[in-house]
């Protein structure tokens, strides 16, 4: 018993490198064996539904310095929306990250582009009716 203690474990660690070399095996490609040839493509300019241009932006950010190179103003275009962020000037000597020296300011929106041009919808005018012919006057009461 104690022999087949020793030997148990040995048998079962050369089975587990025979199961990793068939793996590796199995990976490994054969040097006579050329990759696969590609076909080139026709390149076509004339066509412009094949152009290849790089796509726009939905947000653009653009940011204005000082001359310290500090961060004052940054102006974000996203979608239809615009709206500007202001840096706070830095007035005392609080530190960040106190209720005096962390004061965040709201965005700016441009006003009346938020959301951008609304379109406008022309309104019918209701058909308008002719006047009513006018009623004949009687003789006699004309003369009154």
């Amino acid at each position: 018993m104690k022999k087949m203690s020793k030997i148990l474990p040995g048998v079962l660690s050369g089975l587990f490198l025979l199961s990793f070399a068939g793996a590796v095996l199995a990976q490994t490609q054969k040097p006579d064996q050329a990759p696969p040839k590609l076909d080139k493509l026709e390149e076509s300019a004339a066509d412009p539904a094949l152009s290849v241009g790089k796509p726009e932006p939905k947000n653009k950010i653009t940011e204005k310095r000082n001359n310290a190179g500090k961060v004052m103003e940054v102006q974000v275009k996203s979608g239809k929306s615009n709206y500007t962020l202001k840096a706070d000037p830095e007035v005392g000597n609080a530190p960040k990250g106190t209720v005096q020296g962390n004061a965040n300011r709201a965005p700016q929106w441009t006003i009346l582009e938020f959301g951008g041009k609304k379109e406008s919808k022309e309104v019918e005018q209701p058909p308008v009716l002719p006047p009513a012919p006018a009623q004949a006057v009687p003789a006699s009461a004309a003369g009154k």
